[in-house]
């Protein structure tokens, strides 16, 4: 991957994370990156292929860290724990999570990107049903719906009040 499109998508992550994925525009993208507008387009023809590179970027990111948490000797409990901090590191440094942000402006993002926003939150949910299950959770499946709905909603919380503690204050509960 080249520098630039890495800064690219650098700068848009951020961008989408405070502002969201339609508070930004590609002069925006160029200034910050130091670019001319139309050589975003080499990288990203339309916003859209932008749009899909960032939650395409972030799934791996997301299951690179659910994987890594699996291979790690702790126990499931542990491991749900391990990823609410992951999602309150968004907060400690004023952000949001970007397939969150992204699933908030779904019609404005188109169905190429619904897709790919749905197999991230499918594929986070079959993650913590896992890890329900094995904490002898009956309606697991249940469990990881309500577990990341409320993630999605405590986000929102703790970015409002700045106050990343409000996540585990939301879903503490649900991993007993």
């Amino acid at each position: 991957m080249s520098d630039t499109r890495e800064q690219l998508l650098e700068v848009a992550e951020r961008l989408t994370q405070t502002k969201g994925f339609n508070g930004f525009s590609y002069l925006d993208l160029a200034e910050e990156v130091g670019i001319k507008n139309s050589s975003i387009h080499y990288h990203f023809k339309a916003k859209v292929d932008l749009a899909i590179a960032l939650v395409e970027r972030t799934h791996d990111d997301l299951l690179t860290a659910m994987a890594d948490l699996d291979k790690s000797n702790i126990t499931p409990e542990k491991r749900i724990k391990s990823l609410i901090s992951y999602f309150q590191g968004y907060i400690k440094e004023e952000k949001y999570c970007l397939c969150g942000m992204m699933a908030a402006e779904l019609q404005t993002v188109g169905p190429k990107v619904k897709k790919r926003l749905v197999a991230y939150f499918a594929d986070l949910q079959a993650w913590l049903e896992k890890q329900f299950k094995a904490l002898g959770h009956k309606d697991a499946k249940v469990r990881a719906l309500q577990f990341v709905s409320a993630l999605e909603g405590s986000l929102l919380l703790a970015r409002l009040e700045n106050k990343p503690s409000v996540v585990g204050q939301a879903l503490g509960n649900l991993i007993k």
